[in-house]
């Protein structure tokens, strides 16, 4: 299998980015005994990483969780595949479920992409106007649908990537004016691609690849890593893999529960 040079050092800097504070984004973290459990007034980033090997810890753990997030939804991970196997039953017999399987990759040499349409054109997202229309293009690929999306929907997701704004890029793509595809990264010596769409009347011609390729060009020489993350199995790592994300770097398991499981009351 393919590795990253510096496959180490990338792998223990990705983990960080779940398991420490990021003051950036108002993400604080508190490490105990059980697992890292990360707070941030933004429901995503509310989190239990567990790091127990006993499944007969678990109940104990997720219920000092819920005592600290109080009446705040919050998520519960397992980012190591062998400690997902061993809790798994543990969990599920709790009432939770797993919920996705998620990778981070890193390229391994050069990109092998298609170069897209010779019309794409791809822009930076400087003000909000070109905030909404990443958004809104980011909604429309992931939904596999065309119709606007719903007008609530679309100023929650505007004001979460603001938030995110100090640390990410936004891009367009858009083709004869029309804004056809989208991309965003964390910015950084490693650079991950957390989201890239393309709407469907503009899929399979290559323009999400050409503008992946266009971002390995203006950072090669001027970082450590360039990352992707997707669900692990789908046919989005397939392609991936293909293009030259060859290396895993990153794992975690994301189990779906209510707050009536984990014994969170309240509003």
């Amino acid at each position: 299998m393919e590795q990253h040079p510096d496959h180490d050092a990338v792998a223990e800097q990705v983990r960080s980015w779940y398991t420490c504070s990021t003051p950036k984004l108002g993400i604080s973290v508190t490490r105990e005994t059980f697992g890292v459990l990360s707070n941030s007034e933004r429901a995503a980033f509310r989190r239990l990483v567990l790091t127990v090997d006993d499944p007969a810890e678990v109940a104990g753990a997720l219920a000092a969780a819920a005592e600290f997030y109080g009446s705040s939804e919050f998520e519960v991970w397992v980012d190591d595949r062998s400690r997902a196997e061993r809790l798994g039953p543990a969990l599920e017999a709790v009432g939770l479920s797993k919920a996705q399987d998620t990778i981070v990759l890193a390229l391994v040499g050069a990109i092998r992409a298609q170069p897209g349409p010779p019309g794409l054109a791809v822009e930076d997202v400087t003000d909000l106007d070109g905030l909404r229309d990443w958004a809104r293009v980011k909604l429309q690929g992931f939904a596999d649908d065309e119709a606007m999306p719903d007008a609530d929907r679309l100023t929650a997701e505007i004001e979460g990537w603001k938030q995110e704004w100090p640390v990410c890029r936004y891009q367009l793509g858009r083709e004869a004016g029309e804004v056809v595809s989208i991309l965003g990264h964390y910015m950084g010596n490693d650079q991950m691609v957390f989201n890239v769409a393309t709407r469907v009347p503009y899929r399979h011609r290559g323009i999400a690849q050409a503008m992946l390729a266009r971002w390995t060009r203006e950072a090669e020489g001027l970082v450590r890593s360039l990352l992707i993350n997707c669900a692990d199995g789908g046919p989005a790592a397939a392609l991936y893999r293909r293009l030259g994300f060859a290396d895993e770097v990153y794992w975690h398991r994301r189990y779906g529960r209510s707050a009536e499981v984990l014994g969170v009351t309240g509003s």
